[in-house]
């Protein structure tokens, strides 16, 4: 990671402490490991939740996604110009990941490395329940948290699995899976 991503992630997270959940951006193990659940053989749009600095957008260009398959809605105006400036075939939208309704797609996955146990569990429940809706049948989430628990429970009809736990990330962190 550049010692330039990691100031200008502690820069951002000290504006904005609820937006930002973590005090360095993800690393790139956690970045695969989210990349990995994710099927570049399946086709459709890719949406990516809060990429920050863009790790996992480059995992998931590694794993074989086209840059123009993938939408990255970032609510951190600095993030998005940083997304932009690095990643100029992707979609990046400035603005808050929780209005998904703004996105008309059906997904063949979506990838949030949003902090979501910053958020009320009222706000995070509607955020998996309505990203579900919007991806194509048996398509992923895929969300990381810190906790030791998935941050919202599988709503109705829907399952939720642990895919990867990466200690190697400051701090160690879990990626979670949900499917409807």
């Amino acid at each position: 990671m550049p010692l330039s991503d990691q100031a200008r992630f502690l820069r951002r997270l000290a504006a904005n402490p609820t937006h930002i959940g973590a005090v360095a951006p993800s690393s790139a193990r956690l970045a695969r490991a989210m990349a990995a659940e994710a099927d570049p053989s399946r086709e459709g749009p890719v949406l990516e939740l809060g990429p920050g600095t863009g790790v996992v957008t480059q995992a998931l260009i590694a794993r074989g996604f086209k840059p123009e398959r993938i939408t990255a809605i970032e609510v951190d105006a600095h993030f998005a110009q940083t997304m932009r400036a690095r990643f100029p075939a992707i979609t990046v939208v400035q603005g808050d990941a929780f209005q998904l309704a703004d996105v008309g797609a059906r997904f063949a996955a979506i990838v949030s490395s949003l902090p979501l146990l910053n958020f009320p569990l009222a706000r995070r429940q509607t955020l998996i329940a309505d990203a579900l809706s919007r991806l194509a049948p048996g398509a992923p989430y895929i969300q990381f948290s810190y906790g030791f628990t998935p941050p919202v429970a599988a709503p109705d009809g829907a399952c939720v699995k642990l895919a990867a736990r990466v200690w190697l990330n400051l701090p160690p962190a879990r990626v979670w899976v949900y499917r409807a």
